[in-house]
């Protein structure tokens, strides 16, 4: 689901982050849904016992006028919550001037 220059890292425990240079925020939104889509319909029996897969993800977008990247990873970080709030298996985002 990542072109050639996305960038995918762990960034904590659980949580990842991807990094896509030259994408807006309506594809970034785009790439979110679609890699939270395919990670609902993930399924694995272990032990006689399904488990099934769900995904809370934050998008944001850095601008030029942007403090720093750490403003960036904070935004994303604050939408990822507002997901899991709101239900889990979510995707929230926004443009930031």
């Amino acid at each position: 689901m990542v072109r050639d220059g996305d960038i995918l890292a762990r960034w904590g425990g659980e949580e990842f982050t991807i990094l896509l240079p030259e994408t807006d925020l309506i594809q970034a939104l785009i790439l979110a849904e679609r890699l939270r889509e395919t990670i609902a319909k993930l399924s694995i029996v272990a032990d006689e016992t399904e488990i099934n897969f769900t995904v809370s993800i934050g998008v944001a977008q850095k601008e030029t006028e942007m403090s720093s990247i750490e403003s960036l990873f904070n935004q994303a970080d604050i939408f990822m919550y507002q997901a899991k709030q709101a239900g889990r298996n979510q995707v929230y985002g926004i443009y930031l001037a």
